[in-house]
């Protein structure tokens, strides 16, 4: 389910607030569709776009597969990010090709 924003998301929220967003629009389907096909509500979905929520991994799996999209994670090295509370790296090149294909 969803949670209310966090210190982990921080500066990230907005860009992956914008991935979602592209994600659905490439997929051309409104956000009820997306809602219906990841088993949640247009609201939240509306949310998750607006940088108002931070999914869980789970949440971000199924938007992922409601707009034909598979979810990758991966790990970077990052200097100084043992100092940091929280690191979270948002990568939308799929998207972006896809978008600009």
């Amino acid at each position: 389910m969803l949670k209310e924003a966090d210190t982990e998301i921080g500066d990230s929220a907005p860009r992956l607030a914008k991935t979602l967003a592209r994600m659905r629009s490439h997929s051309g389907l409104t956000q009820k569709q997306v809602a219906e096909r990841a088993g949640t509500t247009q609201a939240a979905i509306a949310r998750l776009e607006r940088g108002k929520q931070s999914p869980n991994v789970r949440t971000l799996q199924n938007v992922a597969r409601a707009n034909g999209f598979c979810l990758e994670i991966g790990f970077v090295r990052s200097p100084g990010a043992e100092d940091r509370t929280g690191c979270i790296l948002i990568i939308d090149d799929a998207v972006e090709t896809i978008v600009s294909s």
